[in-house]
């Protein structure tokens, strides 16, 4: 992902949206902040006209923006002609390319006043609030700023925005999530505890055994069908039958706070992810003080009867047992059981470094090829800063059941978690692993997880063209046909004919699954899986078409930078489009992109 370049403090707002602020309106010495903070008060006491919305507004005008607004022909006009434009379904940009702002933008504040001139393009009305989180760079020089939305004094869930700086520092697009025209929030108690909000959720599954995580059950914003809601946020395992095939390892029941039921999705992980949070990621580091590194080297049987010889690193404490753990890469093999029911971390030990067993072992081997590979490019684990990772072997219900899936179950505690299953031979398909990897990257870099719909199906697409991409490149395969899986024998998708494993080729065809109104595990949350495929067709057209695997892998890196929960199958094309003008690749990339996408159907 390249290298970090700024590290901002987690839950600070770092800029609130200037609703009636010009540049010239902030004095001397005067931070965006504090000008906000200081007109709000001038507001306040401001006697002038009141609009109908109950605004201070003084020339009797709803303008809640000083600054000119910029529309689409003043960006081509700025761009000489070269920019480019998406629109969400409400008609507000999602997707910009080209320069929006003259000015260098130095910082996140300065990122800030970037976007006051196109408030009206990103729907961004008076009350709208956000803050900084994240900044990148890319290899190339471009920086990538990270800002997230609150509504009151909450975040809102999903909704990021992210500007792009060319290495000048001049503004060279943005992609945007945000919920627009929220307004300001209101101030509003909960009818309902926490407790009550997790008995709505167990009176609802009242016949299902479910697991509620009544440790993260917290209150949170989010939007519905376009409306703005604080509501309670419940967090359950899957229903009995649903994890194999689920894509996430849990359930966010959502409850307003009169008490209604408003809707579920599915998440990564139960912990509320914050980014560069140092007391989550020691904790998990404290993991690894008092062991020493050392080597495993033995020979494995596969599931066909082929014998092949590893070499992991295995660590050791003062008493002489031995663990299947990384001191130096900070991986560590538990139970799964253990550590999602009982909340107890049992890590694999053994007295001898021996006797470890083999279905673990390729695993293991091939989560430490994808960490090095993705270091390789700049990215060290899922989050750039290097977040241990903990890999959960026996994946079960409950009950116990085995559950025959390989899961990416978000970040918890400090650790980046993976699930692998006794059921199944995944563990061999270094694929598979980096297609969980990638989960991981894309649910950091994008600032949320939208898993629905086509923004699911670009989540899951994604993933399958990186995780094919890794295999090839590390020689894991000898498979030219990009099948997913095809080392454990039991391959699952094909990205060069998806229509082999009923999925489509094209937006609409005879396998394509309809977006839905009600997303949930028994319609695969509006087709994920199912229309990922439009997104590994168009990875394997690109390499079909004479770009090489090396370009094609970091063409997809450079798209994930660019990625928000929001972003849809458009703004894939857009993005693919972008990063190869990035990487200085020949214009006629443009046109063959535009070829491929639009074959897909966008």
């Amino acid at each position: 992902m390249g290298r970090v370049i700024s590290r901002l403090l987690p839950g600070i707002v770092c800029a609130a949206f200037l609703c009636s602020i010009s540049a010239e309106a902030v004095w001397a010495g005067e931070s965006l902040v504090d000008a906000w903070e200081r007109q709000n008060q001038e507001e306040d006491s401001n006697q002038g006209n009141v609009g109908d919305g109950g605004e201070v507004n003084p020339s009797g005008e709803e303008n809640y923006n000083e600054v000119p607004q910029l529309n689409e022909a003043d960006i081509y006009q700025m761009n000489q002609g070269n920019a480019a434009f998406l629109y969400n379904d409400q008609g507000y940009v999602s997707f910009l390319r080209g320069r929006f702002f003259d000015e260098k933008v130095t910082d996140t504040e300065k990122g800030v006043e970037s976007l006051m001139g196109i408030a009206d393009l990103l729907g961004l009305s008076k009350g709208s609030e956000f803050f900084a989180v994240y900044g990148e760079q890319d290899e190339y020089g471009y920086t990538y700023l990270t800002y997230k939305q609150r509504y009151g004094d909450l975040t809102l869930e999903n909704a990021s925005l992210k500007i792009i700086l060319d290495p000048e520092g001049y503004t060279a697009g943005l992609v945007s999530s945000f919920a627009p025209n929220v307004g300001i929030a209101p101030e509003e108690e909960s009818s309902i505890t926490a407790q009550d909000a997790e008995k709505i959720i167990q009176d609802y599954y009242r016949e299902n055994d479910i697991k509620i995580y009544t440790e993260y059950t917290r209150q949170t914003s989010v939007t519905v069908q376009g409306v703005a809601y604080h509501a309670w946020a419940v967090f359950t395992n899957l229903p009995a039958g649903e994890a194999e095939n689920g894509g996430k390892g849990y359930l966010e029941h959502l409850i307003a706070y009169d008490g209604s039921y408003l809707t579920y999705v599915a998440v990564s992980s139960p912990q509320e992810q914050v980014m560069g949070d140092n007391a989550q990621l020691e904790m998990a580091l404290s993991y690894f003080e008092g062991l020493t590194g050392d080597t495993y080297t033995g020979e494995i049987t596969l599931h066909d009867g082929t014998k092949k010889t590893i070499s992991v690193p295995v660590a050791y404490d003062s008493s002489g047992t031995y663990y299947l753990a990384d001191v130096n890469r900070h991986i560590f093999l538990a139970d799964y059981y253990s550590y999602n029911f009982k909340q107890q971390f049992i890590p694999w030990t053994s007295g001898i470094n021996g006797g470890w067993p083999d279905h673990y072992l390729a695993v293991y081997d091939s989560y430490i090829k994808v960490y090095d590979f993705y270091k390789d490019y700049g990215l060290t684990s899922v989050d750039g800063f290097g977040a241990p990772l903990l890999i959960l072997t026996d994946y079960c219900e409950s009950t116990r059941k085995p559950v025959n899936n390989a899961v990416y179950l978000g970040m918890c505690n400090g650790w980046a978690v993976f699930s692998a299953s006794a059921v199944n031979d995944f563990g061999e398909c270094i694929d598979v692993a980096a297609h969980e990897f990638t989960h991981g990257i894309n649910d950091y870099a994008s600032g949320g997880n939208l898993y629905q719909n086509q923004y699911g199906a670009v989540n899951e697409g994604i993933s399958d063209v990186c995780g094919n991409l890794c295999e090839m490149l590390l020689g894991g395969t000898t498979d030219d046909t990009w099948l997913l899986g095809e080392n454990s024998g039991t391959a699952i998708r094909c990205m060069s004919a998806p229509w082999v494993y009923g999925q489509p080729s094209v937006m609409y065809d005879s396998y394509y699954y309809p977006e839905s109104e009600n997303p949930t595990y028994d319609n695969d949350y509006g087709g994920v899986h199912i229309n990922s495929s439009l997104v590994g067709y168009v990875g394997y057209q690109l390499c079909a078409a004479g770009m090489s695997k090396e370009q094609d892998f970091g063409l997809w890196m450079g798209v994930l930078r660019m990625l928000t929960p929001k972003s849809g199958y458009q703004e894939v094309h857009q993005a693919l489009k972008f990063a190869a003008s990035i990487r200085g690749m020949d214009d006629s990339w443009q046109d063959k992109i535009d070829e491929i996408c639009g074959s897909a159907g966008y």
